[in-house]
């Protein structure tokens, strides 16, 4: 099919005509919804719930096993997680022409992430009918990472009657869980499995001797606080004089590390849509 540029524009221009005539009817509507009151002003006060999701990126560089630093590291474990709250917004100046405000969300966050890396040993840790043999392992980490959060986020439009906004501000977690699964897999070859005698007493291995659980529980020296700065874009579609809903994408980076004794930083990219209501 065959691209048409002018219609493409004239596409984008009525879309920008329409979200102009519709996002000036805020203050328009509100203005004058009382007819025993002409003169009542709008709430600057919106008020509703917030959701959607987190592309996770941890950034880390955490050694598999920190008796062998020979092994190599985790780095950069990835993931899916949701989020989601209330959040309020306080218009500055005359509601129907307010360009800036503030906007405080209390969210609920999951931050989860896994990371896979690769291994090759030659150790009596893995044996097969032949003795020991050398094997291709696949070490792998889960990350269980929640907190509730508090943001408090600066929202400019830079062109007057338009719903795109700027926003940025500081993002502070509490964090109420913070745990982590290591698990090792030997790869190849296909007949080798762990060789028991080699591990602690009431180590957990699967599939037929063939993954242990390294490690299962809180990260180690792990913070109760994260503390990142949030950036991004929004756009607002009204529907009605009193409610409109705000698509939203920004990066939440994080300023503070996650241990103690690693440099781990959890920024992830935030895509929903925040719905709200004038009080």
């Amino acid at each position: 099919m065959k691209f048409n540029l002018n219609k493409f524009f004239i596409l984008i221009a009525s879309l920008l005509v329409f979200s102009v005539s519709v996002y000036a009817q805020r203050g328009v509507e509100i203005q004058y919804a009382s007819p025993l009151d002409p003169s009542k002003k709008p709430t600057p006060i919106y008020f509703g719930p917030a959701f959607g999701f987190n592309i996770m990126g941890h950034s880390m560089n955490i050694p598999t096993f920190e008796e062998d630093l020979t092994c190599p590291n985790f780095k950069n474990a990835s993931g899916l997680g949701i989020y989601a709250g209330m959040t309020l917004e306080h218009l500055f100046g005359d509601v129907a022409t307010s360009s800036s405000s503030l906007i405080f969300r209390l969210l609920y966050n999951m931050y989860p992430g896994s990371v896979a890396v690769e291994d090759k040993v030659y150790s009596q840790y893995v044996t097969s009918a032949d003795g020991y043999v050398p094997s291709n392992l696949e070490h792998t980490m889960d990350i269980d990472y929640n907190a509730f959060t508090f943001e408090v986020m600066y929202k400019i439009n830079p062109v007057p009657a338009i719903g795109l906004g700027i926003v940025v501000g500081p993002a502070l977690d509490y964090i109420i869980k913070k745990d982590r699964t290591q698990k090792s897999k030997i790869v190849t070859p296909n007949n080798a499995q762990f060789n028991v005698d080699n591990f602690g007493e009431g180590t957990i291995f699967e599939d037929n001797y063939r993954t242990v659980l390294r490690y299962d529980g809180e990260i180690e020296e792990s913070s109760s606080i994260r503390f990142g700065v949030k950036a991004g874009i929004q756009y607002e579609i009204l529907l009605g004089s009193k409610l409109y809903i705000a698509p939203v994408v920004a990066y939440n980076f994080g300023i503070t590390s996650l241990s103690s004794i690693h440099t781990w930083r959890v920024s992830p990219l935030q895509v929903g849509i925040d719905l709200r209501f004038a009080f």
